[in-house]
């Protein structure tokens, strides 16, 4: 779809794109207020090591798919004092703004959220907000910046997640929409603390961003429900991958495939269908068979391993080395690049400063030549500060 994509605006969306910028900005200067509190749902703020952070109205949560004697919807639990949540600043928010722009042209990340919210500017300006607060509270960026190693020794058996293959990224389909496959049949709950699973699920999103190709904004994730049981269903996970994709990583859900659900799984499906939002609800396709599969992904971009699939790969973690993260000593070098970095910010800031003046409809030019220098910029300064990843050591 092209329908208020980057690239393919109509001079009504350009102005209505106009408009959000002054709005931003507006909060970035400090020149409108705006509720600076992360809201409750942000369990992230003020949880221990031994709960998961959950955008859900639970305090606790299975991660993936956890083991348990029954499947139930999820219970209301007694209210807990909590402590103050955070408050945030224009320049919190200004900051990470940017670092949730990494590779990609701004205005593509504005624009999903204004397609999730009907272009109505007051609702799509409250998503992105409690978006940015999110990643802030959820401390993503730790997730890129931390190795393997780290993250593992953080998070006990984060590295196991990987090593058995619970859930990965492979290949795109034909649009150019990356893969995600999750092993339900891999996961049991006690076999590692429910913060891990957590943390693994954020972490595979946000490699799922890097291998987006040219063009391609959504992926496609296989849920492979192959001997899925009653003990496999975790409602935190449920409501985890909901919210991710409803309000954390909006219009990113290309399709999601649930493949060779058994029947124990309608039952279930009944009680997770009024969670999702229609447009997420729509994305949804069910698969009894391989033969199902392939109308929905080619053969040839399916291993041969699993799905009747054509592609001669198979899966397997690839451990990081003592020294693949040298270049994230180099503090010189990164200090360079780092302000190289700042500049261009600030230079894409000041002209879509003037663009904003004449709210016109028109594209601005120049703004997409300095989007164009921050994605090869990014490529050349993420060396320096994120750590590398099992999906750039298997060259993807």
């Amino acid at each position: 779809p092209t329908e208020g994509r980057l690239g393919h605006l109509t001079p009504e969306q350009t102005e209505k794109l106009q408009q959000f910028w002054v709005r931003l900005y507006d909060i970035f200067d400090g020149k409108t207020q705006f509720d600076q509190t992360a809201p409750s749902s942000f369990k992230g703020q003020n949880r221990d090591e031994d709960t998961p952070a959950t955008p859900a109205p639970e305090k606790k949560s299975g991660g993936w798919f956890g083991r348990g004697k029954a499947a139930e919807a999820p219970k209301e639990k007694a209210a807990e004092v909590a402590a103050p949540a955070p408050r945030f600043s224009g320049a919190d928010i200004q900051k990470a703004f940017w670092k949730l722009t990494m590779m990609d042209h701004p205005d593509l990340i504005i624009l999903k959220f204004m397609r999730a919210r009907k272009w109505n500017l007051d609702d799509a300006m409250k998503m992105f907000l409690n978006a940015l607060k999110w990643r802030i509270v959820e401390r993503v960026d730790e997730l890129i910046e931390l190795s393997d190693s780290e993250l593992d020794e953080k998070y006990p058996k984060f590295i196991e997640q990987m090593r058995i293959g619970k859930g990965y990224l492979r290949g795109a389909d034909p649009l150019g929409r990356p893969m995600s496959v999750v092993n339900t049949r891999l996961h049991h709950k006690n076999d590692q603390p429910a913060e891990t699973i957590h943390r693994f699920t954020l972490y595979t999103m946000e490699c799922g961003r890097l291998v987006l190709g040219d063009g391609a904004e959504t992926v496609i994730v296989v849920f492979d429900l192959s001997n899925f049981g009653l003990d496999n269903m975790d409602w935190g996970f449920v409501r985890l991958f909901v919210q991710c994709f409803e309000s954390y990583y909006p219009e990113t859900l290309g399709v999601c495939v649930v493949h060779r659900a058994p029947f124990v799984f309608w039952g279930l499906w009944k009680l997770i269908q009024p969670l999702l939002d229609p447009v997420v609800a729509s994305k949804f396709v069910f698969t009894r068979n391989n033969a199902e599969l392939h109308k929905v992904i080619p053969r040839d971009r399916l291993p041969i391993t699993h799905y009747d699939g054509l592609d001669d790969w198979k899966y397997e973690y690839v451990p990081g080395t003592p020294d693949e993260n040298a270049p994230m000593k180099d503090l010189a070098k990164k200090e360079e690049l780092v302000a190289e970095r700042h500049a261009l910010e600030t230079k894409f800031d000041g002209v879509t400063r003037e663009w904003i003046k004449n709210i016109n409809g028109k594209n601005s030019s120049a703004r997409d030549e300095i989007a164009t220098s921050l994605r090869e910029q990014y490529a050349r300064l993420t060396p320096y500060v994120r750590a590398k990843n099992l999906y750039q050591r298997l060259g993807v």
